[in-house]
């Protein structure tokens, strides 16, 4: 992944000098217009989710700057459910969890 000079990141398949973004998904329920996905990244890169969702022709609910013509929830279609992180000082294993909200789970599918 790389980011442009109007600072949109972007995905190349062969090696244009950005850095390697892997991106795991699978597929929750769908109906005619959204599916929700369970979304797992290999690597943390900037709008990584993003870009990966536009690149495959199936941007994230209300991501105007990747794609998406479409808002129904009033926010970008984005939660994470889980976050795990290392503290910095302690070092200590840290989890954050937070249910899915309503808007999302609910709108539509």
């Amino acid at each position: 992944m790389k980011e442009t000079r109007t600072y949109k990141v972007y995905s190349n398949p062969t090696d244009n000098g950005g850095q390697l973004a892997i991106t795991h998904y699978r597929k929750i329920r769908s109906n005619r217009q959204y599916s929700l996905l369970e979304v797992c990244l290999e690597t943390g890169r900037k709008n990584q989710i993003r870009v990966h969702m536009e690149e495959i022709g199936h941007p994230v609910v209300g991501d105007k700057k990747y794609g998406s013509t479409v808002n129904p929830i009033k926010r970008l279609g984005l939660h994470a459910t889980a976050l795990t992180i290392v503290h910095p000082i302690s070092k200590e294993i840290m989890k954050f969890e937070s249910e899915i909200p309503s808007s999302i789970l609910n709108k539509s599918l």
